[in-house]
């Protein structure tokens, strides 16, 4: 069969092999979650295993979530199905129980596995995608923000992977709108809260050379460094700040983005203007 790079010929390339499928940082959280869940009770079944209570289940899935997400970010939904079946039939090695450790060096083994390493030989090669159109690349800078506001009121991760981007947008086309002073505001929280999230880490650290690292870090911020890491915080309070706002004022955050998508054309048509000069 011709492999070709239409849409539907795309999508098909997509469902055939598992590297073509988005990666677990690109997925929904929920999906991954429910995705993991169902493996993890699968596993639990084919090893004839005492079934875990709903609340306990649940606790083991978001565990494992969290941890492959965090650790494996590239991997995808169908890849960790295989890694928990392949691992519960000791391909991996032997293991001691079914617990966050078991499941998360299975999806580790099966990353360094000569399977993984094969199947990414198999990979179609495709055609380079033409640009998209500006309208293209409006529709998904706004589908990313509609995301983030989602994942902010339903206090997910996702909201901290997709920030940044979310903010990048909604200030190009000047839908936020703090002043110079609130934005340096931001700035001095950001510096609070990336001081509270490192000794959190390093509270819980007990690798020594990581909290080495923490350490070192701590010190570089209380003297003033740290300043990507800073910014990237201060944009992602500033934009939690904008979501409280458009909630308190019931305003329609799909219908605002729409109205500014004639601003968003022209400033790219612009950018790559100023591009083709330089």
């Amino acid at each position: 069969m011709q492999v070709t790079t239409t849409q539907t010929g795309l999508a098909v390339q997509q469902h055939a092999h598992p590297l073509l499928a988005k990666q677990v940082k690109y997925e929904d959280e929920n999906i991954v979650f429910e995705s993991i869940k169902a493996a993890l009770a699968i596993s639990f079944a084919h090893l004839n295993a005492k079934k875990l209570e709903t609340a306990a289940m649940d606790f083991l899935a978001n565990e494992v979530t969290d941890a492959i997400i965090e650790k494996y970010p590239g991997i995808r939904i169908s890849e960790i199905k295989t890694a928990f079946a392949n691992g519960i039939r000791g391909e991996y090695g032997e293991y001691f129980g079914l617990s966050v450790v078991t499941f998360d060096n299975f999806v580790k083994c099966y990353i360094l596995s000569p399977e993984r390493a094969n199947l990414g030989k198999t990979v179609p090669a495709l055609e380079a995608p033409s640009m998209p159109t500006s309208h293209v690349m409006f529709e998904t800078a706004k589908s990313n923000v509609l995301e983030a506001f989602r994942s902010f009121q339903n206090k997910t991760k996702t909201f901290e992977r997709i920030a940044l981007t979310a903010y990048n947008f909604l200030d190009s086309i000047k839908l936020i709108t703090f002043t110079n002073q609130e934005k340096w505001e931001f700035v001095d929280e950001a510096k609070v809260e990336l001081k509270r999230m490192l000794d959190n880490q390093k509270a819980v650290e007990t690798r020594p050379l990581e909290r080495r690292k923490l350490c070192a870090t701590i010190d570089e911020l209380a003297n003033n460094g740290c300043r990507d890491q800073v910014i990237n915080v201060s944009k992602a309070l500033a934009l939690k700040a904008f979501f409280e706002c458009m909630l308190l004022e019931g305003r329609d955050l799909n219908k605002e983005i729409d109205q500014r998508r004639g601003l968003f054309i022209e400033l790219l048509k612009k950018s790559m203007e100023d591009k083709k000069d330089a």
